[in-house]
């Protein structure tokens, strides 16, 4: 007794299922990574504001007096101001401390410079007075320095 069932797919039904995947896959992949872009491009923006609002808090509190040698938070070891200071020496103490400084006060260290971007993805308008994310290819606008985490508040403050 011969039998002679047909099992399985020919070679034509093969191919043609493998074609219709690549197409999908070659439509839907740069799709993907559009998003993907998206979403880190949204990420490091909000790094960037996250780092401006940073550097504004711990300058402001600092000259205020709310950060100071007593209350010194992650800045333990870092912040020598002498707790009756007058205003020109918080000023000067303020001026010193760096944007790593204040990455480190807010608790940023681990969202900032993790990822693709680092502090040199950043640019500070002295026009406006706000950090902004740049990204790894662009160019710096006219008027904005490349912000790194040595870079002074005094830098980004000169005038206050």
């Amino acid at each position: 007794m011969k039998f002679s069932s047909k099992k399985g797919f020919t070679l034509v039904e093969l191919v043609v299922v493998i074609a219709i995947l690549a197409i999908l896959a070659a439509v839907a992949i740069p799709s993907v990574i559009g998003i993907i872009n998206s979403a880190n491009e949204s990420a490091a923006q909000s790094n960037a504001a996250a780092i401006d609002n940073a550097c504004k808090d711990l300058y402001a509190g600092v000259t205020g007096g709310s950060i100071s040698a007593a209350n010194p938070g992650p800045l333990s070891g870092t912040l020598t101001i002498a707790k009756t200071a007058p205003n020109s020496t918080k000023v000067a103490t303020a001026k010193a401390l760096t944007v790593a400084n204040a990455v480190k006060y807010a608790g940023l260290e681990s969202t900032i410079g993790t990822r693709t971007d680092s502090y040199n993805d950043y640019q500070y308008n002295t026009s406006d007075g706000t950090i902004t994310y740049k990204g790894t290819s662009g160019s710096l606008a006219s008027g904005c320095a490349q912000l790194q985490s040595g870079t002074t508040l005094g830098t980004l403050y000169p005038n206050t």
